[in-house]
C-alpha cells in the first residue's frame, strides 16, 4: 500500500538516510547532513509543506523537496529507491508535488538536471517542463593568486541591496541560487566583500573547501565592460584569501554576464546542467 507524509511529519534522520540511498548511485552525489541541510533549507526557500515522503508499506521509497517564493516553485531535490525505479512513482510523486504548488498560487516552477541523465530530461519533458537554458559548473587554476585593489568585508543585507541593482542595472536572469534573496537567506554562511574598480562598486561572495574555493556569485553594480577585470580580482583575492590554488563557479546560466566574464577568464567546464521550467498558470 503506498501513503505520502508531509517533510514536516518525517523524521529528518530518516529522511537524510533515504536521500544518501536515493543518490548512492547519482553521477553528483548529495551529501547531505542535519547541519548542511537546515542551512540548504533556509537559503533556498525550501518548503517542508510542500515537500512530501513516499511509503510503500509504510516504508520510504521516495521524496520530492521542492522550494517555494511567492509565484515561484522549484523542486530541489527529488528521487526513488532503485527497487521502485519504473514502478511509476517518480511520475506519482511529482503530480502530488505540483497539485500542491497549484494549491499555493505558484505560476512558474523550475528545477535543474544533468544534460547526460537523458532519461530523466525525457520524464520531465513528458510531464510539461521544456528546457529554458544551460547551467555550466565552470573551474579554473590559479597558480600565484594576487590581487591590485582592496576588498572590504560586508554584511548580507548589503549584498542583497548590491546584487538587486547588479540585476536590474545589468539585465542579469540569475538562476535560483543566486537570486538576491538567496544571498539574504544564506546568511553569513559564506564570505562577503565589496571593492571599486574604475569608479564602480563591485561584490564577491565565496566559500571554501578542503581543496578549492567557489565563488557563489560577483558582479558589479554597474559597468558591464568592467565583469571580466572584476571576476579576476575577485578570484584572485579569494584563492589568496583560503590559501587555495583552484576556484569553481557553479551552475552559471548561460545567458547571465557572469558566464562571459568566466569564459574571458579562462574558466573551463566540467559539467553541464539544464534548467527546465513548468508553466502551471
Amino acid at each position: 500500500m503506498e501513503s505520502v507524509k508531509l517533510l514536516t511529519e518525517f523524521s529528518i534522520v530518516k529522511f537524510l538516510s533515504l536521500v544518501n540511498e536515493v543518490f548512492s548511485d547519482y553521477p553528483v552525489p548529495v551529501n547531505w547532513d542535519t547541519f548542511s541541510f537546515n542551512l540548504d533549507a533556509r537559503e533556498n526557500s525550501i518548503s517542508m509543506e510542500n515537500s512530501f515522503i513516499f511509503l510503500k508499506d509504510d516504508e520510504p521509497a521516495g521524496f520530492i523537496v521542492c522550494c517555494v517564493r511567492k509565484d515561484k516553485g522549484r523542486i530541489d531535490s527529488m528521487g526513488v529507491i532503485k527497487s521502485e525505479r519504473g514502478s511509476g512513482l517518480a511520475y506519482r510523486m511529482l503530480e502530488h508535488a505540483l497539485e500542491a504548488l497549484r494549491w499555493k498560487k505558484v505560476r512558474t516552477v523550475t528545477l535543474e538536471v544533468l544534460e547526460s541523465e537523458l532519461r530523466a530530461v525525457r520524464f520531465y519533458e513528458k510531464n510539461g517542463f521544456r528546457i529554458s537554458r544551460k547551467l555550466f559548473t565552470m573551474i579554473k587554476e590559479i597558480h600565484h593568486p594576487t590581487t591590485n585593489v582592496n576588498f572590504l568585508k560586508v554584511d548580507p543585507r548589503w549584498i542583497h541591496q548590491a546584487s538587486v541593482e547588479a540585476m536590474i542595472s545589468l539585465q542579469r536572469n540569475p538562476n535560483w541560487q543566486r537570486e538576491p534573496a538567496t544571498l539574504l537567506l544564506a546568511g553569513n554562511r559564506y564570505k562577503t566583500a565589496r571593492t571599486t574598480l574604475m569608479r564602480t562598486v563591485g561584490y564577491v561572495v565565496w566559500g571554501s573547501t578542503e581543496k578549492s574555493v567557489f565563488i557563489v556569485d560577483c558582479a558589479p553594480l554597474k559597468q558591464p565592460e568592467i565583469y571580466d577585470r572584476l571576476l579576476n580580482e575577485a578570484v584572485n583575492f579569494v584563492c589568496a584569501t583560503e590559501g587555495k590554488n583552484i576556484c569553481t563557479i557553479a551552475n552559471v546560466p548561460e545567458n547571465d554576464p557572469m558566464f562571459s566574464a568566466a569564459t574571458n577568464n579562462e574558466f573551463k567546464k566540467v559539467l553541464t546542467q539544464l534548467e527546465m521550467t513548468l508553466h502551471l498558470y
